[in-house]
Order: C-alpha cells, then sequence, then structure tokens
C-alpha cells in the first residue's frame, strides 16, 4: 500500500514510520515538511523543510517520496526553487498549506507548472464550526481552482474537513482526487467518499505522525470496499498519479 499524506517529526522522519508500515504493509510513504508550522512561513523556513524532505527521500529512497512545501507568496523565488526540487532532486509535486487560498492568484504560476510536470498537488482543506485559519481552504476554494484548471491533478486532503459538504462540492470536478487522513474522519466518511465520487478518485492517507496510522488504516478496512475499491484507495490511484509524473 502507499500512504499518501505524511509529515516529518522536526528534520526527520519519525523513526518509527518505516517499521510500523512493515507491520502494516505500507511500502512507501509520501510526504512533505511543514517545519514550524509556521502559517505563513518566510522562504527561508521552506527552503529549510524541503531540504529536510530532500534528505529523508535520499535516505529512504525506495520507501520515502516527497511533496515540494511552498508558499505562493514567495513569487517567482518559489516557483524557481520549486522546479530545481522537482527537476534535480526527485521530488513528485506541491504541498499547498495554510499560507494562501488556493484559489488565489498567487497560486496559478505554481499550478500552471505542475500541470507541465503532470505532478499532483496536495491541498489541505478544512471547513471548520471554530478556529478556522484565515488562509485554510475549503472546498469550495479547491472546486474553483478545479473550474479554472481541469488539467490540474488535485487532492484534496482530510475529506475537506467536514466530508459530506465538501464531497458534494468536488463531486462534479473529474480532475480533484481527495484522500482519507484526518483524525475526525471515520469508515462512514471514507465509504460516502467512495461511493459519491468512485473509488478512483479517493486516495489513502495517515497524516502521521500528527495522526495514527493504524487508525487511519482501520478506517478505510471498516468502509467495507470490495477488494479491487481497497487496492484503488490504498494503492492504485496513488500509483498512477505517480507514475505520470514527468521525470
Amino acid at each position: 500500500m502507499i500512504d499518501a499524506h505524511i509529515h516529518l517529526q522536526g528534520s526527520e522522519l519519525h523513526h518509527e514510520t518505516l517499521e510500523e508500515g512493515d507491520r502494516l504493509g505500507i511500502r512507501l510513504f509520501v510526504g512533505s515538511s511543514l517545519n514550524s508550522l509556521n502559517p505563513s512561513p518566510t522562504f527561508e523556513e521552506v527552503r529549510k523543510a524541503n531540504d529536510d524532505m530532500v534528505n529523508v527521500i535520499r535516505t529512504h529512497r525506495d520507501r520515502v517520496a516527497g511533496y515540494c512545501y511552498v508558499n505562493p507568496r514567495h513569487g517567482q523565488e518559489a516557483l524557481k526553487d520549486y522546479r530545481g526540487r522537482m527537476e534535480d532532486q526527485g521530488m513528485i509535486g506541491i504541498k499547498l498549506w495554510v499560507a494562501t487560498l488556493c484559489n488565489d492568484p498567487l497560486v496559478y504560476p505554481f499550478v500552471e507548472q505542475a500541470i507541465a510536470y503532470r505532478a499532483p498537488i496536495l491541498i489541505h482543506a478544512w471547513r471548520k464550526s471554530v478556529d478556522q485559519l484565515h488562509y485554510e481552504s475549503t472546498a469550495v476554494h479547491v472546486a474553483e481552482l478545479a473550474r479554472r484548471y481541469p488539467e490540474a491533478r488535485l487532492i484534496m486532503a482530510h475529506l475537506g474537513g467536514q466530508a459530506e459538504t465538501a464531497i458534494n462540492t468536488i463531486a462534479n470536478y473529474r480532475n480533484v482526487y481527495t484522500d482519507t487522513s484526518g483524525t475526525p474522519i471515520g469508515a462512514g466518511e471514507v465509504a460516502l467518499a467512495v461511493n459519491r465520487l468512485g473509488a478512483e478518485r479517493v486516495i489513502f492517507g495517515s497524516d502521521l505522525p500528527y495522526a495514527c496510522l493504524a487508525s487511519n488504516l482501520g478506517k478505510v478496512l471498516g468502509a467495507r470496499l470490495s477488494e479491487r475499491e481497497f487496492e484503488l484507495v490504498t494503492e492504485g490511484n496513488m500509483a498512477k498519479l505517480l507514475a505520470e509524473v514527468a521525470k
């Protein structure tokens, strides 16, 4: 299986990640580093986060792949860094967190470059009842980005936080996948996503180390998917996206 949504712990892979992956059958982890969890990181903070991710990829080349974390407010400097990470350091896509909404025009050059690379864009998306961050994207923002760029390969993380409304919002945009990561998400929400979007648009992720790998895998097992659906969600969909990234 592939866990398509993890993070580093500080500058390192959590020491139990690979061992737990072996025990549960995870052959590949795809992750990013958010460094200090600063919602609006400086370019130096982002560069350090990506350097850390590249070092982990090089150390565990057969087990870990990495997204390039970007703060779109850094403009051309960040775009140049993203190109270098993709072309010279083996990264496989973009991670957008909460520095801007994902449909902000500042994001457009990064999406256009990702389209050229055929690279996935993992978007933190979470609609909250309280404590919504100022630039925290929701499914509405993801859908607007998908409508503008139908060629983009977008992954809405965390089933959008409030799963049913988020799934309904992205349902008509075939270029949007969603991942299953996030502590409040249960088997019912995973089943709902597969039923409404199709198994071809749902991707397993855990959000390690901020959530438990075993419990997140348990949610997929508890969704009572068919063998084919389970294979697509836990490996096939992400493997296809990774295979299509321009080398």
